[in-house]
């Protein structure tokens, strides 16, 4: 059944909840974990009081910010010095990412079962954390009645490490909507990303969450997630039409990323128009927040006419203008 209708009917860590990147600490942004190549976050709960509570440090926070179910900080136990966090019955933890939904993205946590464990306890990756409209796409838990990593949606299982530290791995294909996911470098499991438990999920990654369900204590440590981040977009937007001595606008890039091969294009329609019917032209590139002037070729008629400016470029964006006036001569007038 599943979790929360119960409930409502390579890259190892160094700073706690740090963002950083794979390839420059450069492009660093602190508090977005966005760079020009990539994001990297982690989370080894060291930076937080041991005992204190969990939720409001580092992002996470309860599931519908229950006080309730809110977890320890502790340092009885932990994979890189001194803290983990305990999860356990009635705990429900969220950590949430954006835009995690490019190429391919890696999840890691590690955990510590006790010998002495006693029930089930989950982790759960959601495409959608929006309380009981979410998209659960990975639910695995440990079993202490079988010993086993078992997933929800599935037979498939592993044994765990008991008095010990083991790594849970996801990775996940957005590309062709597929996860595998590992126990100490184990693939135990492989399926859809967004048909996972329950379906209908869609091509990212938006949260973790770590459910205490019935279960006694379990330890989690050195959480991270990897993945690359969306090329930088364009977005293209035709300026204001003018007429008088010809017909003049203009294309605007009101993107985050450059435009290439930008093509524009003026076209009117008048039956009178003898000149000037169609004018086209290109500029190479127009960069974030740039704007390039486009003037029509010489206009002679007379005349009713529509006039229609557009543009595209290389990354598939396109914009379009529509305004209308009258063709005296060389000149265009009442351009609205």
């Amino acid at each position: 059944m599943n979790k929360k209708a119960i409930l409502i009917g390579a890259m190892l860590l160094f700073g706690a909840s740090v963002f950083s990147t794979i390839t420059s600490a450069q492009n660093y942004k602190p508090g977005t974990g966005i760079s020009s190549r990539g994001f990297f976050w982690s989370d080894n709960f060291d930076s937080y009081t041991s005992g204190s509570l969990l939720g409001g440090q580092g992002g996470w926070f309860p599931w519908d910010n229950d006080p309730a179910a809110d977890a320890n900080v502790t340092n009885v136990h932990s994979h890189s010095p001194a803290n983990s966090v305990e999860i356990k019955g009635g705990c429900d933890m969220v950590h949430q990412w954006e835009n995690v939904n490019y190429g391919n993205c890696t999840f890691r946590v590690w955990a510590y079962v006790p010998s002495d464990f006693d029930g089930s306890i989950y982790i759960i990756l959601l495409s959608l954390y929006n309380g009981g409209s979410s998209k659960w796409d990975l639910q695995v838990h440990f079993n202490s009645a079988t010993l086993m990593l078992e997933d929800y949606d599935s037979s498939n299982a592993t044994p765990y490490v008991i008095d010990g530290w083991g790594e849970v791995r996801v990775e996940i294909d957005f590309v062709n909507d597929w996860q595998k996911v590992y126990y100490n470098d184990l693939l135990w499991l492989s399926k859809s990303w967004t048909e996972g438990t329950s379906g209908g999920g869609v091509l990212a990654l938006n949260a973790v969450d770590l459910w205490g369900e019935s279960g006694t204590s379990i330890y989690y440590d050195d959480i991270s997630v990897w993945g690359l981040e969306a090329p930088s977009q364009p977005e293209l937007e035709i300026g204001p039409v003018t007429g008088g001595f010809g017909l003049k606008a203009s294309v605007k890039n009101t993107g985050i990323g450059e435009a290439t091969n930008v093509v524009w294009n003026i076209t009117l329609d008048g039956k009178l128009v003898f000149l000037g019917k169609s004018s086209t032209g290109a500029f190479a590139t127009i960069a974030p927040a740039g704007e390039e002037v486009i003037k029509a070729g010489f206009i002679l008629g007379f005349g009713k006419t529509n006039i229609v400016v557009s543009a595209t470029c290389d990354q598939g964006k396109t914009a379009e203008k529509t305004a209308s006036g009258f063709v005296l001569g060389p000149f265009l007038l009442g351009v609205k």
